[in-house]
């Protein structure tokens, strides 16, 4: 797979991210909020995504080469449709994505004009994911996307939390199948209460959010061959959830991940990356 494959779909798994995030319940520092996804029906949030990547191979047959850097954005819709069966209905649409350099932009060109209806329980869990084109028709990307939302989403604390307080949840990665990861290839996010904000009716909560990867070696199919796939690094920010409108106001992470592949040709790559979100009209 392509560096520049690899970076759309982490692209995509920053923006599946915001389709997934509220929060609802509780006020004021020192107290306990118990979070859960409860956004107004009808309510419409626009949001930009940012993401700046450096890629290096470190071993393997490319490591002389020079690294690559590249700079996704992308701008996305968020539809609450309301109480649906399951839990809460959202559409997520992807309405313009842009690649710096431009002849990298093919990578995710796919994206452009996809819409997302997925329905999430009230603590943020994925029930069901469907995504169609333009035309209303499936997208050939479905399966990618459809792990890419479950991946991003990251269930909300079955108890109240307070300034503090942490919880830690482990997912799959839609990068696992995409380098063909014959087990499933996981990632560990850890979230903390750093601060409650009352502004009004509003009540905002800020997120210290690390995320790391176990690093066991998983096995994949490589050219025909059996190799081992392994992550390690990590990728770590702050968040900023608003429980008026039930939904992300904005994220910035930064890292670097490597992803190392031994036999069939093994290698060690190394991608930094800086990621930037925000809701168009928010803080």
């Amino acid at each position: 797979m392509t560096a520049a494959r690899i970076l759309a779909l982490a692209a995509l798994a920053a923006a599946a991210l915001t389709a997934c995030s509220g929060a609802g319940g509780g006020s004021g520092r020192g107290a306990k909020v118990t979070l859960r996804y409860r956004p107004p029906a009808g309510a419409t949030y626009q949001y930009a995504l940012e993401q700046q990547n450096s890629v290096k191979m470190e071993t393997g047959p490319k490591a002389q080469l020079p690294g690559k850097e590249v700079t996704v954005h992308i701008y996305y819709t968020q539809a609450v449709t309301g109480p649906t069966a399951g839990g809460i209905g959202v559409t997520l649409t992807y309405d313009s994505t842009s690649m710096t350099p431009a002849d990298r932009a093919p990578a995710l060109d796919q994206m452009r004009g996809l819409t997302s209806n997925v329905v999430y329980d009230e603590r943020m869990r994925v029930v069901s994911a469907r995504f169609t084109s333009l035309k209303g028709e499936p997208s050939p990307l479905t399966d990618q996307l459809e792990r890419s939302v479950k991946g991003a989403t990251f269930p909300l604390p079955e108890s109240a939390v307070g300034v503090g307080d942490s919880w830690t949840t482990e997912t799959e990665m839609a990068l696992g199948a995409a380098l063909g990861a014959i087990a499933p290839l996981k990632s560990r996010t850890t979230r903390r209460v750093k601060e409650i904000q009352v502004a009004g009716a509003d009540t905002s909560i800020v997120l210290s959010v690390e995320t790391t990867f176990p690093g066991e070696p998983v096995p994949i199919n490589q050219r025909g061959q059996t190799a081992t796939l392994q992550l390690s690094g990590t990728i770590a920010g702050e968040e900023l959830f608003s429980l008026a409108k039930g939904a992300l106001v904005r994220s910035t992470t930064g890292g670097t991940m490597r992803i190392s592949v031994t036999g069939a040709g093994g290698m060690t790559m190394a991608m930094q990356q800086q990621t930037s979100l925000k809701m168009m009209g928010g803080q």
